[in-house]
């Protein structure tokens, strides 16, 4: 089972015309997301867990279920990576 990832408290988010910035508040690292980058940012931060966010993006954007789960697990990696997330297990599920 997945952790259930959380954005970090030490992390800003604005939206920008095409997509978002994350500044972390930290290191002061900027970094730029794309449109679906920073939607799948704002289902985090909305606390939904890995198969509810695949699933909103598969009926947000036009993408391939295989392709979208290799850049969502590739976009995560690299957020947690970068100490913008905080992750939980959830062993207990969800309800």
């Amino acid at each position: 089972m997945k952790p259930l990832l959380r954005p970090s408290a030490q992390v800003l988010s604005r939206q920008v015309k095409d997509g978002g910035v994350l500044i972390h508040l930290e290191t002061n690292q900027i970094y730029d997301l794309n449109q679906t980058g920073y939607r799948i940012w704002q289902l985090l931060q909305e606390g939904l867990d890995y198969a509810a966010i695949r699933d909103r993006i598969q009926q947000e954007f036009d993408v391939d279920p295989k392709e979208l789960v290799k850049e969502l697990d590739t976009l995560l990696a690299h957020l947690s990576s970068e100490h913008l997330l905080d992750g939980e297990n959830d062993a207990a599920g969800s309800a």
